[in-house]
């Protein structure tokens, strides 16, 4: 049985040669190409195809490893294909069928139906071939039904809806796309989920209408906040429990909140250090610290660094009872 299946693989590749060096005489095919590969010691191609395999399939996987599969491959190239689907679809059987659509081509059009998907791609309207969104959408399913909304395609215009969401753009009078080109989603931008916050990430597309809505611009503010904090604070619930020192790491998170414990004291924006001096006297903060052992305290760095607001504060009153201790010196009238 054995020497019947290898008669007749010894026959299918002597006829696989002969068509070759038949095509080559007429000029179709250049077997040159398969000279320099090395013999293989594993299944030959011939063997495969006989046995069942898609040719196409095993030509891809395998002509440019061994000689012998490149000879044997070379009568199964597709004239006029380009060399990346050289052998047209490498598996047929997935390339029709009902479970077969247009957007199966952006992971299979790479030799699996390359020859079939070739006639899905679209056109733009100059009638080139797209070279994006070029066999449409790539999730139909989800780009269209009661699930869709347009104000999805803030995050799904570039990638799983890109036939369908630039249909929904909305443009001002002279053509060009507004800044919230599409509708909100009312189901991710209206109750109790959604606050200024989340405008900063999450919602900032898919709510660009109710995020402009939202701005803030803190006019009333003694000390309104500085850089990007258009929302208010980026953690409204942590920042509600923040101490004043604490903004110097959180400033970013806690904008709103931080502004207005900022002081105009050079290297001193927060305040004091949350500092707890155990003495022999008792335990102290910075402000009793000083008024149990003195202003003098001040002097040393490390103090000076930690207490910034009371130290400075100490020294204001220090000059302001200086100056009111110094003599007024009113001229003698002559």
């Amino acid at each position: 049985m054995a020497s019947d299946r290898s008669l007749v693989v010894l026959a299918f590749g002597i006829a696989a040669i002969i068509v070759c060096l038949a095509n080559a005489e007429k000029g179709d095919i250049d077997i040159s190409i398969c000279e320099n590969m090395t013999e293989s010691n594993t299944t030959s191609c011939a063997e495969k195809i006989a046995n069942g395999d898609s040719p196409s399939l095993v030509c891809y996987r395998m002509d440019r490893r061994h000689k012998e599969c490149c000879e044997t491959c070379l009568r199964y190239r597709v004239t006029g294909e380009t060399e990346a689907c050289r052998y047209g679809d490498g598996k047929p059987s997935e390339c029709t069928g009902k479970d077969f659509q247009p957007s199966t081509c952006y992971y299979r059009e790479y030799q699996t139906c390359c020859q079939t998907c070739r006639q899905y791609v679209k056109t733009d309207t100059t009638g080139k071939q797209r070279t994006q969104c070029k066999y449409g959408d790539r999730n139909p399913d989800k780009c269209m039904g009661s699930r869709f909304h347009p104000g999805q395609c803030y995050n799904k215009e570039r990638y799983s809806c890109c036939e369908t969401c630039p249909k929904y753009i909305r443009k001002d009078r002279n053509g060009r796309d507004l800044e919230c080109k599409y509708e909100d989603n009312p189901k991710s931008c209206r109750g109790k989920n959604f606050d200024e916050s989340t405008c900063y990430w999450r919602y900032r597309g898919e709510c660009c209408h109710a995020c402009r809505r939202r701005v803030r611009t803190f006019g009333v503010l003694k000390s309104p906040p500085t850089g990007d904090c258009k929302y208010g604070d980026r953690r409204p619930d942590f920042c509600k429990s923040l101490d004043p020192y604490d903004c110097n790491n959180n400033e970013g998170s806690c904008c709103q909140t931080c502004a207005p414990f900022q002081l105009t004291i050079k290297g001193c924006t927060y305040g004091d250090f949350p500092i707890i001096f155990d003495t022999d006297e008792g335990i102290f903060d910075c402000t009793d610290y000083l008024a149990v052992y003195g202003p003098e305290q001040c002097e040393d760095s490390l103090i000076r660094d930690k207490c910034c607001h009371t130290c400075w504060k100490s020294e204001k009153t220090k000059n302001i009872s200086l100056l009111l201790a110094t003599p007024l010196h009113i001229p003698d009238e002559e």
